[in-house]
Order: C-alpha cells, then structure tokens, then sequence
C-alpha cells in the first residue's frame, strides 16, 4: 500500500468535497494545520492503540488542530462501525473525551434509517475509513463564530441532494484516481 497516495487521495478529498462543497465549514481554516497518518492496522487492539498514541502526539504538537487517520483494512463498514466504537469508548476511559472529539468517515457510510442510495449519505463518505480526530478547544471556537451551526447537518444534505448520488460518487471515485 503507497502511503502517499493514500494520503494525497484522502487529502484530495478533503478539498474537493469536505472543503469544496463546504460540508464543513470549519475545515478549510485549517487545511495547512492538518496531518494525515495511514495506519496499517489490522486488528481492533492495535488500532485503538494507533488513536491513542495519536492523541498523545497531538498533545506534544498544539500547532496541530486535526488529525486524519486513514484505515485502509477497516474497509468492511460493520466492522469499521466497531472500530468507532472502541476508538469512543477508548476517549471516555482515557479521560480524553472533552480534549479530543472523533468525526468518523467510510467509502460505504450509511445512516441508520435513510435509504441506502440517499444522497445524504456522502456527507460522511470518504475514499478510505477514516477517524478524524479533532480538538474540542477548536471546535468549540469555531462554531462560536459561525452563525447557525446547529443548521450545518441540514445544510448539508440539501447540498447532497441537489447534487444527486451520481455527481458525488463521481467526485469520490475521482479522488481514488489521483496518482
């Protein structure tokens, strides 16, 4: 697996979709503050254990505001729902929920409840399994300054949906071409 192009394709996508079709609005302030870590972890133990020495990175490093970390084994959805999961329960039981929250992005994301070729689902879909780990403190200041953030979820999937399922796989499956 080509770590780089892994990454250059994840960070592709941050750009054209995340950023692009302002899913968050949050985000592109804090492109150049971004790190991106492919984790060749397979197994759940490993994996959480990836998180944490994250976390313990991002404490050591406070220019950096967010940190993606790309699981391309996880591609199994059910599986990487797990992974989810354990890395929450991993923040709670390392008194790091309130420091760090998680964001979580899937190629075959899904929300319980919407049909399965809802547009809607996009807003989370990723070209490979991702745990966005991000800071409170700058979440808290960001949507302290932005007008109506509660409306952001709302926002989005009408921008999912005028775009159509076709047009935003389109753009996902352009970001895996980026070589």
């Amino acid at each position: 697996m080509n770590e780089q192009l892994i990454i250059q394709q994840t960070r592709h996508w941050v750009e054209t979709l995340v950023v692009g079709l302002n899913f968050c609005p949050f985000a592109r302030k804090e492109l150049a503050n971004t790190r991106y870590q492919v984790c060749h972890q397979t197994g759940m133990v490993q994996a959480i254990e990836r998180l944490l020495d994250e976390c313990d990175y991002l404490d050591a490093h406070p220019e950096i505001v967010t940190s993606l970390l790309i699981f391309p084994h996880f591609e199994d959805f059910e599986q990487y729902l797990l992974l989810l999961e354990e890395a929450n329960l991993s923040l709670d039981n390392n008194a790091l929920r309130g420091i760090y929250q998680l964001a979580s992005f899937h190629p075959d994301y899904y929300f319980e409840g919407e049909a399965k070729d809802a547009a809607a689902h996009f807003t989370n879909r990723a070209p490979y399994p991702v745990l966005h780990l991000l800071r409170e403190s700058s979440i808290e200041q960001a949507v302290s300054k932005y007008r109506d953030p509660e409306n952001i979820p709302a926002r989005n999937i009408a921008t999912a949906e005028k775009l159509g399922r076709d047009k935003l796989q389109s753009m996902l499956d352009a970001c895996k071409q980026q070589d």
